[in-house]
């Protein structure tokens, strides 16, 4: 840039508009871009209020905790993944798996053993998932996809497209069970976020995570190990949809080869529409738990005020398809 250029550029960087300083408006709108999410949420959570006043009670915020545990959960790991840059379409799968593995080991050996096999299996699997996306190199979208019709595959040979009921005792409590009226399910994933939200903001993994996410060739060259790095969140959501899984199945008391054919689409509107885009080096653990917060919301409005189930996925879709052109505006504009 010529010195001539340069000087153009300050002047304007330091025009005004409408007699406001240029900065006030540029602050205007990196304040709007952090929090039109949130914003959003809470005049839905008001409007879904006003219109049936039974959506803040204890009882339905605490079904409400208990019904979105394991896609929250999930999406926590999948912030992790996208913030590194990358992406993971297996997750229904390994849900399932996972699901499915803690019934039959619940069933066989206790509950202990099938919470450990439902963790060991979902965090194998995002094992796998990060060996070929980090180690090999191959694009996240297509190794996601093949390993979820891998996994799909075997849960359908183990299942033998049947369900397994759980007798065992005390294999209900972590996904049914509640203190107080308060589920356990729900505890689990407030303490997930809380922990998660540190280890992503204050740890230095965290830090390493936004620096991939954001420049792997830089991080490369100043001698982080980005293969590492990034291979752990895909184990780490591995692990969570392990953990997803068993909740589910504890819910239900069963398993089954698809546990839940639309909890995919769940978790990536949590993830986006909160606000964590897809390209890496930017997001939040609060971002997602308001994605969480919208999209349970609208769910549960839905029922509470006897509109159509139908509805929920035109919604979901209008609402990332908005989130990612509203940011991309903002993004203009800024």
């Amino acid at each position: 840039m010529t010195p001539s250029n340069e000087t153009q550029t300050a002047h304007i960087a330091g025009a005004t508009v409408a007699g406001r300083p240029r900065r006030g408006g540029a602050n205007g709108l990196t304040f709007l871009q952090n929090h039109a999410v949130a914003i959003m949420t809470l005049i839905l959570v008001i409007g879904v209020t006003l219109a049936n006043p039974n959506f803040l009670s204890y009882l339905n915020l605490a079904n409400m905790l208990s019904q979105w545990a394991p896609a929250g959960l999930m999406a926590v790991g999948m912030t992790f993944v996208v913030i590194a840059g990358g992406f993971d379409l297996s997750i229904a799968a390994i849900f399932s798996l996972s699901s499915v593995v803690a019934a039959i080991a619940a069933e066989a050996m206790g509950v202990p053993v099938a919470l450990v096999a439902a963790l060991l299996v979902g965090g194998l699997v995002g094992a796998v998932n990060a060996s070929l996306i980090a180690r090999l190199d191959i694009n996240p979208f297509i190794t996601t996809v093949g390993t979820g019709f891998i996994v799909t595959g075997v849960t359908f040979v183990v299942t033998g497209n049947a369900a397994f009921f759980v007798s065992a005792p005390g294999f209900g409590v972590l996904g049914a069970g509640r203190l107080m009226g308060f589920p356990y399910s729900g505890m689990l994933l407030i303490a997930v976020l809380i922990l998660s939200a540190v280890i992503l903001h204050k740890s230095v993994f965290g830090h390493q995570v936004f620096a991939v996410g954001g420049n792997p060739e830089a991080s490369r060259l100043s001698g982080l190990n980005v293969p590492l790095v990034i291979g752990s969140t895909y184990a780490l959501l591995g692990a969570l949809a392990g953990l997803a899984g068993l909740i589910s199945a504890s819910q239900l008391s069963s398993a089954q080869a698809v546990m839940d054919p639309n909890i995919l689409f769940d978790v990536l509107t949590i993830v986006i529409v909160g606000g964590t885009p897809l390209g890496g080096g930017i997001g939040s653990i609060w971002r997602t738990c308001v994605g969480l917060i919208l999209i349970a919301t609208i769910s549960n409005g839905f029922v509470l005020l006897d509109i159509s189930p139908s509805y929920q996925n035109i919604i979901k879709g209008c609402l990332i398809v908005g989130a990612l052109a509203l940011d991309s505006l903002l993004k203009r504009l800024r």
